[in-house]
């Protein structure tokens, strides 16, 4: 009898035990949900909320031209005009494109069906030379014609002469002219149909001239 009731007794005892366990095991189970419930809605809610809004990066402006670029070309330490429908290419980059013309010495050229342009510059000698820069810049075939014209073009002593071409049918004419600025002798060439026409684009590319 006493054994029975003591079966009785632990049978009761497992059973109590089995359902705390069985509720704490739910119990858990149920924070664990309700946990992943607050830390999911706790990150959308947090998701929801707008970022701090970052200072603004101040836009930097280019200064302002103070030259059109139509028509101009700026490069190297210099400036010269040019008719807009041509542009003036560094001949250098056309041999090798990863060793373009320096401040020092640099040839430029351009040029349409019926007009060619070509520029040069150097480094000067002690005393300038203007013979010895035209022919820096005259081809072989080139005929210097008429006399040399020295005039004062903006605080520039520019020497001008007309010569005639043989490099193309089309373009018999043509203007050579040389000056100095400051420590580089420049050289400016142009073959043109007719004659008349060197002298006009060369006051073209001087009013626009300037140098470093």
């Amino acid at each position: 009898m006493k054994k029975t009731n003591i079966f009785i007794l632990l049978t009761g005892a497992l059973a109590v035990v089995l359902f705390l366990a069985a509720g704490w095991i739910s119990i858990s189970s149920g924070n664990s949900a309700a946990e992943a419930r607050i830390r999911a809605a706790v990150a959308a809610t947090l998701a929801a909320q707008p970022a701090q809004t970052a200072q603004a990066t101040p836009t930097v402006y280019a200064p302002a031209t103070l030259l059109p670029l139509d028509g101009l070309f700026c490069e190297y330490g210099f400036c010269i005009g040019h008719p807009q429908e041509i542009s003036l290419v560094d001949a250098a980059t056309i041999r090798n494109p990863a060793a373009p013309s320096a401040r020092s010495y640099g040839i430029l050229f351009g040029f349409t069906p019926t007009l060619f342009i070509q520029v040069i510059w150097t480094g000067s000698a002690p005393s300038f030379d203007y013979a010895a820069t035209q022919r820096f810049i005259l081809e072989e075939k080139d005929q210097l014609s008429g006399q040399v014209q020295i005039e004062l073009k903006e605080r520039l002593t520019v020497y001008s002469q007309a010569l005639s071409a043989t490099a193309s049918d089309t373009l018999p004419a043509g203007l050579v002219a040389v000056w100095q600025c400051g420590s580089r002798d420049f050289g400016w060439k142009v073959y043109t149909p007719r004659p008349e026409m060197g002298l006009p684009l060369l006051e073209q590319a001087l009013q626009r001239f300037r140098c470093e």
